[in-house]
């Protein structure tokens, strides 16, 4: 079964579909997009026009009888001439958009537009416009292949199935609302391009990591729907075969209601993404940092004592660039002013955001750093491949800090069990005893270091087994994934994070240790 494109114009049309139909620079197009998008509902939502058509055809279905139809009048005429002020000449663009207070934003940083620019586009009178320009919106989207031109001034109208196909993303999802047209175009995509058994395969599959992606909601729905429509007897028969054997349990710590929160942060970058020249946003942020240890007590006091927090909130305004999903939740990477103030990387903890919502900030906006504004100008914005590239060199993924040798051994029986054969990052390997010494010679150029973790090896069993890594040693998946291993992995360097893991060992030994006061 083809899938239905004409389900695109059941209801207002968004950012991507605009963009789409006019086949990028949505900035000078706007009025010409929404045209494209009224036009192709007229033809092929509505049916409204034979087959064969002129533009008369279309004029007259578009514009009221008291609109003047000569071809010499310029566009300002139109509006002055026409006695409808129901006619479609009168409409703005805000009639045809329907923003919100959540969707204005996204077209703003779409087209490149400050709030003053916006405004100004969204007061433009889309058809308020010479007849000319109508007749070569007609040809242009014949060129694009929504209808076909023939001799003598005609336009045919095409079969469903052989119209533009909108890309898969878009399908799956333009549009936070899932409106029944829009399960529709999915469904109607699923069925041409997957088998039954398919769809219940990447039911399952999806559902696992749905968590983490909620753009996947649509997909899943109409997943679900296509398979409740299929016949009684074929579920019957198959229910047994198609229960799922294997699960994949993502830990996931946020409570529902926080989720939620995530899941529309997230949503609103993946929009931004998805837009020409992406942007800059800007948020509020909770920063929590451990205090320091009052010097005033003793070390033995304060080893008995947990650590102590604080937070401050604090304002970002950063470019975004890629989220990843790290122990438990999700992290924004992205460069700009930091919660600092100063221009760098940063990794950001989506539910620490505190903002309602993200703010968009368009280009042109006095928000945006200038130093943003040069990266762009100058097309050397980061990107996320340059992050991959980083992420690849050393383990962790605080990627813009500056990566140090991990030198640590295992007992034989700990090593075979629980780390040989085991991929952790491509930098992560074993090394023979005898080789270590080489390794520090020239990974460690700080000489007291070098010797200090030499004098260690030396008293350790050569017959042990030892791994090196490049790491970003700040990194709280690094930190974690050594207290995982604790005790049976021995940090050797570098020693600022072996001298990290004796405090911590240190505190915790002295939590279980009788009272002495």
């Amino acid at each position: 079964m083809p899938s239905d494109i004409t389900a695109i114009f059941q209801s207002a049309p968004n950012t991507q579909i605009l963009h789409w139909l006019v086949q990028g620079n949505l900035a000078s197009s706007m009025s010409r997009a929404v045209r494209f998008w009224v036009i192709l509902g007229i033809i092929y939502r509505d049916r409204l026009l034979p087959d064969l058509f002129r533009y008369p055809d279309l004029r007259n279905r578009l514009y009221s009888p008291q609109h003047p139809t000569s071809e010499k009048l310029k566009a300002e005429s139109f509006v002055n001439g026409c006695d409808d002020r129901h006619c479609i000449c009168a409409k703005s663009l805000s009639y045809w958009l329907h923003l919100t207070e959540a969707t204005q934003p996204q077209l703003q940083a779409f087209a490149g537009f400050d709030q003053q620019q916006c405004e100004t586009e969204l007061s433009q009178l889309p058809f308020a416009t010479v007849h000319r320009s109508l007749r070569t919106d007609l040809e242009k989207l014949s060129q694009l292949g929504w209808l076909k031109a023939l001799p003598r001034g005609e336009f045919q109208i095409l079969p469903v199935d052989l119209l533009p196909q909108l890309p898969p993303d878009i399908y799956l999802g333009f549009n936070k609302e899932r409106s029944p047209s829009h399960l529709h175009l999915a469904n109607s995509w699923l069925r041409q391009n997957l088998s039954h058994q398919q769809c219940l395969d990447l039911l399952v599959a999806l559902d696992t990591i749905s968590i983490v992606q909620p753009n996947l909601e649509l997909l899943l729905d109409s997943l679900s729907e296509l398979l409740i429509a299929e016949p009684i007897g074929d579920r019957l028969i198959s229910t047994h075969q198609n229960l799922p054997h294997t699960f994949v349990n993502l830990d996931y710590i946020l409570p529902p209601e926080v989720q939620d929160r995530v899941d529309d942060y997230h949503k609103q970058l993946e929009d931004l993404w998805h837009t020409a020249d992406s942007g800059v946003i800007q948020f509020d942020y909770e920063m929590i940092k451990p205090n320091s240890p009052n010097s005033q007590k003793s070390s033995l006091v304060k080893s008995t004592e947990f650590a102590r927090f604080s937070s401050r909130n604090t304002q970002v305004t950063v470019y975004p660039v890629c989220i990843h999903y790290l122990r438990r939740a999700k992290y924004l990477s992205a460069y700009g002013i930091d919660p600092d103030s100063k221009m760098t990387w940063h990794n950001y903890r989506l539910d620490r955001i505190t903002s309602e919502s993200l703010k968009i900030l368009a280009w042109g906006d006095r928000a945006v750093p200038k130093y943003l504004k040069q990266l762009r100008n100058s097309g050397k914005l980061p990107t996320s491949q340059e992050v991959e590239i980083e992420l690849h060199k050393a383990w962790g993924f605080k990627f813009y800090e500056e990566p140090q040798l991990l030198l640590i051994r295992f007992s034989e029986d700990f090593a075979r069990w629980y780390v040989d054969n085991t991929v952790r990052h491509p930098t992560f390997k074993a090394i023979a005893y005898a080789k270590i010494k080489s390794l520090l010679q020239k990974a460690i150029p700080n000489a007291h270091d070098r010797n200090a973790i030499l004098a260690i090896l030396e008293q350790r069993n050569p017959s042990d087994h030892y791994y090196q890594a490049w790491i970003r040693p700040n990194d709280v998946n690094i930190i974690q994934r050594l207290r995982d291993w604790r005790p049976n992995g021995e940090v050797l360097a570098p020693i600022s994070l072996r001298q990290r893991m004796v405090d911590e060992a240190t505190q915790e030994l002295m939590h279980y240790l009788p009272d002495w006061r």
